[in-house]
């Protein structure tokens, strides 16, 4: 049998340092995980629909900063107090929504979003849902309709006929330059938009 002796010989000044720099690593990975806290943001848009009632409260709104659609949760009385007997039509959100969870695509309402309506001072026939779009197409999706498009740089969303956008994807396949241009106005009953 063979005894083999391990012996350590580091010095005192050397251990100190080993210790130091185990704990020195510690303290970054747990506060760099501990550091993430979930956003809170400001939102605005034209009203879709919304339910008020169950343990899925919502409400779906076209976001006017990048043009899709969004659902933020909230708790029932909150629902009613915000929207409880306006009826459905013309009708804008706005408040403050959070994140569930750091890492999450699910935003909860934070206090009670303010319901709305616009009244309009120019004509019937150019509303505010139309919109200037143009720039470079780089994503297209042929079953939803979405693109996203480049304009100087910045990318945007927005949701398209889907058999325009599937014209638009199958030419980026070819590695073809695709890009959108013109009046675009949202329809309401095909939830997406069309040009005018």
């Amino acid at each position: 049998m063979l005894n083999v002796e391990f012996r350590m010989s580091l010095t005192r000044s050397k251990q100190l340092f080993l210790i130091c720099r185990f704990l020195w690593l510690f303290v970054l990975f747990s506060t760099s995980g501990s550091a993430k806290e979930r956003k809170v943001i400001r939102f605005s848009g034209e009203l879709i629909s919304w339910e008020s009632v169950g343990e899925n409260s919502h409400f779906r709104f076209l976001d006017a900063t990048n043009l899709r659609e969004r659902t933020i949760l909230c708790d029932p009385e909150t629902m009613s107090l915000s929207f409880g007997n306006k009826t459905k039509g013309n009708l804008y959100v706005e408040g403050k929504a959070a994140q569930s969870s750091p890492t999450s695509d699910q935003w909860l309402c934070v206090g009670k979003p303010h319901v709305f309506q616009k009244y309009q001072v120019t004509s019937q026939a150019r509303q505010a849902q139309t919109k200037t779009i143009q720039g470079q197409v780089v994503e297209a999706d042929p079953s939803t309709g979405q693109i996203v498009y480049l304009v100087r740089g910045r990318r945007f969303y927005i949701t398209i006929d889907p058999m325009d956008a599937k014209e638009m994807a199958e030419a980026l396949s070819q590695m073809k330059t695709v890009t959108i241009d013109g009046e675009y106005r949202y329809d309401r009953i095909k939830r997406y938009y069309v040009k005018d």
